[in-house]
């Protein structure tokens, strides 16, 4: 029996192994990765992990930040998040019976916890902001501290919409981010992600240190974050520069078929969503599938 408190999603979109990409640069660890059907990758997550998954991709082909080709959907808890799920039905009576002893005794008027729609992302600054306002687990309720709440909840980094209220016993706080955070300037030279041959290079800032045609590897600089004056000085910049390595990535995989060993190939090369493949091999072995993936890296450094 699996102890580890996980759930089951499916998310369905063509080529679905790309959405999983966003997956794992967002921290979100992946275990189980199936694909049972071309336009369907099952995986498990930690529970934890589950709200941060629907966050990217929602039950629906949109959101409030535009159109997205993937949608997610849960399928099942496993481990000890399947007993939590069957606990929690069971506590209906239980809380029956405390919202009975509530409405006796005026408790409509306290507050006995926080839930939250949406992001948890921001839970601890959350309880902070509430603290701060007065607002505090079986203590009576302030009305009119909701805008102050999100007001301050909203100069937090991405988050673009907040509502704050009191729904029975509990104060529910509703946040949803936006995918686009400030960017930030990156110092130093531009360097290659990749190993691979250069295709291409532009420089709008910096001094360009390698040539088309010439392979590079990953660390090795590409753009140099200076310029050489007139009089033969250099003066630092911020490097601005875009670049493409093709790449030959090659890997032995345990699969139950060749689509699922293309998948993990794929998630494992790191390749992302601004790359292009431009050929696949897939070869049954005695322990597993030889995957062999070309593709082209396309690397940009502030731009």
């Amino acid at each position: 029996m699996n102890i580890l408190p996980r759930v089951r999603i499916a998310i369905d979109g063509i080529m679905p192994e790309r959405a999983l990409l966003r997956l794992k640069r967002a921290g979100i660890c992946l275990y189980n990765i199936q694909k049972p059907q071309k336009t369907r990758i099952l995986f498990t997550v930690k529970k934890k992990d589950c709200e941060k998954v629907f966050a990217i991709y929602p039950s629906v082909c949109y959101n409030n930040n535009g159109y997205t080709p993937y949608t997610a959907k849960k399928i099942g808890a496993l481990g000890l998040a399947k007993v939590s799920e069957r606990l929690k039905n069971r506590v209906g009576l239980l809380l029956g019976a405390l919202l009975f002893c509530s409405a006796t005794l005026y408790a409509d008027a306290f507050v006995f916890g926080v839930e939250f729609i949406g992001s948890e992302i921001y839970a601890r600054e959350v309880y902070a902001v509430l603290k701060e306002q007065g607002i505090t687990p079986f203590a009576r309720y302030p009305k009119g501290k909701e805008d102050l709440v999100c007001a301050k909840l909203l100069s937090l980094d991405r988050v673009e919409f907040c509502s704050v209220k009191k729904q029975g016993l509990r104060v529910q706080v509703e946040m949803r981010l936006t995918e686009f955070s400030k960017p930030i300037k990156q110092s130093g030279d531009m360097c290659a992600k990749h190993t691979g041959e250069l295709v291409s290079i532009t420089a709008l800032k910096g001094t360009v240190l390698k040539s088309v045609g010439e392979q590079v590897a990953i660390g090795e600089p590409l753009v140099g974050a200076y310029l050489q004056t007139e009089s033969g000085n250099f003066e630092k910049v911020i490097a601005i520069a875009r670049a493409s390595i093709a790449c030959v990535y090659e890997t032995e995989v345990v699969a139950t078929d060749s689509d699922e060993a293309f998948a993990i190939a794929y998630l494992s090369a790191g390749i992302t969503e601004t790359d292009r493949t431009l050929a696949r091999r897939v070869e049954q072995r005695t322990n597993g599938y030889f995957v062999r993936i070309e593709y082209i890296a396309n690397e940009s450094f502030n731009i």
